[in-house]
């Protein structure tokens, strides 16, 4: 198809009286060395800098205006994960930029893109292959109102639950590069597109050489008429690559760095030695997982390749089922004398270590697993059983199109009240670990309300067709479309029916789900409080291991937990047979739990929450 779009020969004047206008999107921490650059070197090239974030208290480079990002998205962050459990924001960021295109038109950045040309190149549309085959978005350009943002914005909002928690990277590049270069085609501008030297010269496979000082002057020779150089920030994470350390002095990345005035100690700086050996690691686990087609490598993983270099035995196909171990297996534990069924709920194809974890602590007990999906080829080891969520609510009901406020969103809460309705017995969330090997035998149990006021949804026990959940149902069916409040509203919705109906005194004592309370989940991750986490839970049944609260700080659900700590107790007593490649380093966690509790707002006052234990941690 070809539509009537601004030719991309034609300049547009910059002009004195308006400056060109680079709008940008950050989620996360603060903004490291890296992202300022970028920013920096847009300032430099004369534009007007805006970036939009959820975070109103971002500290942000001087000339760059901070504005809110939900302005122009509002709502969670839609984040794409990788099969290991490596969360990431491009898909919001991918749906954001054509959205803030198509209302102000002008630029576009993500914050791994350096202008390394004098000022932005003066076309009305820009776009640059990133490959032979790929048209990359990561800096671009277009009218307000275009048909070709308009139609990315559509496509990209019919993709988006395709590429959701757990979908291949395929699913997520489907409303990024894909999508990008599918429109391209089909609104007649491929042969217009820039080559791939004016932003992409630099490929994402010689990263190591932006480290190396011996390669500056190359490097430096190949970009001198590019107009961008990307950074490839989505690898830079993949690899480990700690961005509040300067790189190697003399390297190409210094070079940047002087030219728009940043500098950094000696002491502050990454060595080329350090970079190099990372990328051999991150390229050694890639060949084991392409030889043994797994995303996760199980600990014999040398071993298999080399029997099979041997020809020992046929290439296997690894998956959690044949990975982990099996229920006979799991003798480490005593058996509960009396075992229940716990039942559970997750959407999205992969299911993270943590989950798993999490989950094996009943199972290895003896308590069945069962965990309701919509995913049909969800892989799931032996000991936990696959139930289809549809056969308790409708798909249709779950996960919502919600056009007016463009959102997809699946109502896990609006599942947990009909399961328990309809089935009965224990529900238990997907970050929870049981800490004793039986289940409490009373048929009633529930956690009183939480420091949020609300009954907590970490482990619940009703008995089915309960008056408080018939209740709750008929409420939740009443509530409004609003995704903002699914997540929230059922917890609110049960507390006001359980009281409606007089139970709440059978409830247990607050804190009973989750002992460790929101605000103190650094704790599970500080080798140094682990003996007084195991003194302080020693007969308690729960843990709740408050995911959400690592999902908004950012925690890297693909890294190992930090050597020592409460965490990495339970990985070594409920053994999963995967390792992870690599640990968090507690210093991090802490700064980056601190990071989002000083900026959570208080619901009712507009305070900032704020836990002194952590912040002057």
């Amino acid at each position: 198809m070809q539509q009537d779009l601004p030719a991309i020969s034609d300049e547009t004047g910059h002009g004195t009286s308006q400056k060109p206008e680079v709008r940008a999107f950050w989620t996360g921490p603060e903004l490291s060395p890296y992202e300022e650059l970028s920013l920096r070197s847009f300032l430099a090239g004369g534009a007007r800098v805006l970036l939009y974030s959820p975070n109103r208290r971002l500290r942000v480079p001087e000339g760059v205006e901070l504005v809110d990002a939900a302005e122009i998205l509002s709502g969670e962050v839609h984040s794409f994960t990788f099969a290991d459990g490596a969360r990431s924001p491009a898909l919001h960021s991918d749906l954001f930029r054509y959205l803030a295109i198509e209302r102000y038109g002008g630029w576009y950045a993500d914050l791994d893109i350096v202008l390394v040309a004098k000022e932005l190149p003066r076309s009305k549309v820009y776009l640059a292959w990133e490959s032979e085959k790929l048209v990359n978005g990561a800096v671009m350009t277009f009218p307000a109102s275009s048909p070709f943002i308009s139609a990315a914005i559509e496509e990209a909002w019919k993709l988006l639950p395709e590429a959701g928690p757990g979908a291949p990277l395929s699913k997520r590049i489907s409303i990024g590069p894909e999508l990008v270069t599918r429109l391209a085609h089909d609104y007649a501008l491929d042969a217009f597109v820039r080559p791939r030297s004016a932003a992409y010269e630099i490929t994402y496979d010689e990263i190591p050489s932006m480290f190396d000082p011996s390669l500056r002057d190359e490097l430096e020779e190949r970009v001198a008429k590019s107009d961008f150089v990307h950074f490839w920030n989505e690898i830079w994470r993949r690899v480990r690559i700690p961005q509040n350390l300067g790189p190697p002095a003399g390297s190409f990345l210094d070079g940047l760095f002087q030219r728009f005035g940043m500098e950094f100690a000696d002491d502050a700086r990454l060595s080329m030695e350090t970079i190099a050996t990372w990328f051999q690691e991150r390229n050694a686990l890639d060949q084991l997982r392409w030889r043994l087609r797994t995303e996760l490598l199980p600990r014999n993983a040398l071993d298999e390749v080399i029997a099979q270099e041997r020809g020992d035995r046929p290439r296997v196909i690894y998956s959690l089922a044949k990975e982990l171990p099996q229920r006979r297996n799991l003798t480490r534990t005593r058996l509960a004398r009396d075992p229940r069924t716990v039942r559970s709920f997750w959407h999205g194809e992969a299911i993270g270590l943590y989950q798993l974890l999490c989950f094996r602590s009943f199972a290895e007990r003896g308590h069945p697993v069962e965990l309701f999906t919509f995913e049909p080829k969800l892989d799931l080891p032996p000991w936990i059983t696959r139930k289809d969520a549809a056969e308790i609510v409708p798909r249709e009901r779950a996960l919502r199109h919600l056009p007016e406020q463009r959102q997809f969103a699946v109502d896990a809460d609006l599942i947990r009240l009909a399961l328990l309705h309809r089935l009965g017995g224990w529900w238990i969330d997907p970050d929870v670990v049981l800490l004793r090997t039986e289940l409490p035998a009373s048929e009633i149990w529930f956690s009183g309300p939480t420091e949020f006021g609300i009954v907590s949804s970490a482990a619940v026990k009703l008995p089915a067709g309960c008056p408080a959940l018939t209740d709750a149902l008929v409420l939740a069916g009443s509530r409004s479309d609003n995704v903002e409040e699914w997540g929230t509203v059922e917890n609110s919705l049960l507390t006001r029916t359980l009281a409606a109906n007089g139970m709440m005194d059978a409830g247990q004592p607050s804190g009973s789900a989750s002992p460790i309370p929101w605000f103190d989940v650094a704790r599970l991750f500080d080798p140094a409080q682990t003996a007084s986490l195991a003194k302080e839970l020693d007969g308690k049944s729960f843990l709740d291991l408050h995911h959400e609260v690592w999902l908004r700080a950012g925690v890297p659900t693909f890294l190992g937990p930090p050597r020592g700590s409460f965490l990495d107790r339970l990985f070594q007593r409920h053994e999963l047979g995967l390792t992870f490649a690599a640990e968090m380093d507690f210093r991090d966690v802490k700064r980056w739990l601190a990071h989002m509790y000083a900026c959570l707002p208080r619901a009712a006052s507009g305070e900032r929450i704020e836990n002194p234990e952590i912040l002057r941690a």
